[in-house]
């Protein structure tokens, strides 16, 4: 087995929420929003990682508007984009004399805010921004924020996790060159400081191994194809 400081080089620090770590965050953005006087006439989540907050927002809110819009870093049949760029826009409805709140799950440098509050700017009446966590180097302050990071983590949303948690298998997989699922939870744990589920590992593997991705020897080992 590789030494630990190479793992602990390769992933980050993180942090993970459960859903009721984030009903938690949310009730206080609402609460800080009622505080202010703050009553949006629709929330839009900005898909994806603003998709789940969003909802339960509008759930607190007592809403019954919502809608979403997609930015990210990629467009079809292209390489990633140094800036955040419309994937998909706003549904064709009339937003031009509506209070808007704006929600993402974090704002790590805070692109994906500032190119969303762009893009709506001229398209509804007012914009303010919501978010579960921010990083303290983030460039954009959002209106409402729950939780400022002083130090930088990755955060593991319960949403995003098995997403994130390929990404740290494959890397596993690549490092090791293939290892048995109790030492790629092993690795995770100790690397991450997070606690791992075998069940989640699991699931990742499957996925991959549907998608022709990885194999499994006699002997239980999992290894890139």
């Amino acid at each position: 087995m590789m030494e630990r400081s190479i793992f602990k080089k390769t992933f980050p620090e993180a942090i993970r929420l459960s859903w009721e770590d984030v009903e938690d965050l949310l009730w206080e953005v609402y609460i800080s929003m009622r505080s202010s006087g703050y009553n949006p006439d629709v929330v839009i989540g900005v898909a994806r990682g603003g998709l789940a907050p969003a909802r339960i927002l509008v759930d607190y809110l007592q809403s019954k508007y919502i809608c979403t819009f997609q930015m990210g870093h990629w467009a079809e049949g292209k390489d990633l984009t140094e800036k955040p760029t419309l994937v998909f826009p706003l549904p064709e409805v009339d937003l031009s004399d509506k209070k808007i709140l704006l929600v993402d799950d974090v704002s790590d440098e805070g692109g994906t805010m500032e190119e969303a509050v762009h893009y709506l700017s001229e398209r509804v009446g007012d914009v303010k921004t919501a978010v579960l966590i921010s990083k303290a180097d983030s460039k954009v302050r959002t209106d409402f924020c729950a939780r400022t990071m002083s130090d930088w983590r990755w955060v593991i949303f319960p949403w995003s996790k098995h997403e994130d948690l390929l990404s740290f298998t494959e890397k596993v997989l690549q490092l090791t060159g293939g290892v048995a699922i109790e030492d790629i939870v092993r690795i995770l744990e100790e690397s991450l400081s997070v606690e791992i589920m075998t069940r989640e590992i699991e699931k990742v593997l499957f996925g991959m191994r549907q998608a022709g991705e990885v194999v499994e020897d006699k002997d239980r080992i999992w290894s890139l194809i």
